[in-house]
């Protein structure tokens, strides 16, 4: 039997910038399981989409490539896969340590210049923000986990639909004498989004998670948790 193909579905932005990182965790993916065919895809904003992703296949298994439960991921991608015929929906990339991995280290490389973490007198995790009450939790969760694997205080906050914003929790920092405040990403990918984190008044800005190597690890994750 062969092995059943995978589409990562993921959000769309109207300006993706110059790189596309879906497409550079999909190369990683095949990478590590050379039998599947692996597709890419867009709720929204970009091309191609759902049903043009998963044009042809039969039983693939569909990713959420989205960070938290939000409305694409209870809804646009059960309904894609629903009118494709086929198919089924592995868990989104959730609250795992994949994930802390990759956001720690983004935060590592950004805050280099200013002599590491130890530059930074605050963290704030940076992230996209919902309406959904799940999802704010798994933020909540996330922001745990990367100060117990910081060893730092790290306050969460939000770029719309919830509070408090980027932009305010550094300011609360500062009025609070942090002189060197830091925003780890917790974005997938560079947009409207990513670009707005670095008008929040924060000295350093940590790069999109998307594309590296433990997020890659845990799609592969989902996918053979799924198939097992």
């Amino acid at each position: 039997m062969s092995a059943r193909p995978l589409v990562l579905l993921a959000h769309g932005s109207r300006r993706p910038g110059p790189s596309c990182l879906l497409s550079r965790t999909a190369e990683r993916v095949r990478t590590i399981l050379p039998e599947v065919e692996v597709r890419t895809g867009y709720v929204e904003l970009q091309h191609p989409d759902p049903a043009t992703a998963m044009e042809g296949l039969v039983d693939p298994v569909v990713l959420p490539f989205f960070l938290a439960r939000g409305y694409h991921v209870l809804n646009d991608v059960p309904a894609a896969v629903e009118r494709h015929g086929s198919g089924t929906v592995t868990g989104h990339l959730g609250v795992e340590e994949h994930l802390v991995e990759a956001v720690a280290q983004r935060l590592h490389e950004a805050s280099a210049p200013l002599g590491g973490l130890a530059g930074l007198d605050h963290i704030v995790l940076g992230a996209a923000g919902s309406r959904q009450g799940a999802a704010l939790e798994e933020v909540e969760d996330i922001t745990h986990l990367l100060g117990a694997h910081l060893g730092r205080e790290v306050t969460p906050a939000y770029l719309s639909a919830a509070r408090p914003s980027v932009r305010d929790a550094v300011s609360t920092a500062r009025a609070r004498g942090a002189r060197r405040v830091g925003v780890a990403t917790y974005l997938l990918a560079e947009g409207r989004f990513h670009r707005a984190l670095h008008s929040t008044g924060a000295d350093v800005v940590a790069a999109p998670i998307g594309d590296h190597p433990a997020v890659a690890d845990l799609v592969v994750h989902r996918y053979r948790e799924l198939i097992d």
